[in-house]
């Protein structure tokens, strides 16, 4: 498994990338005209998964300082500004 990938879909015209981190959390960044975004001039699209296919989103229990593994399907978190995504990626980094 590859810890940076480009995501360059054409077909939906969406550019992004992901990164697996060594704890199995997978986050993927991406922007584009069908994505929940601004098409990437001030927001992004987010989303967590780990190695076992489970999603994770922001606990909205502890305003947003920590992830909370969602027990079935998958979701993502949109319009997320440059300082979100950056947040969101430490605490998929750090999350054990």
């Amino acid at each position: 498994m590859k810890a940076f990938e480009t995501k360059v879909d054409k077909e939906y015209d969406k550019d992004g990338f992901q990164m697996t981190f060594a704890n199995g959390l997978t986050v993927s960044i991406v922007f584009g005209k069908y994505t929940y975004s601004d098409e990437g001039e001030t927001t992004a699209e987010v989303a967590v998964w780990d190695k076992d296919g489970y999603w994770y989103v922001l606990n909205e229990e502890d305003n947003h300082m920590s992830l909370f593994k969602i027990p079935s399907g998958n979701d993502v978190m949109g319009h997320c500004t440059a300082d979100l995504t950056a947040s969101i990626m430490d605490l998929a980094r750090k999350y054990k």
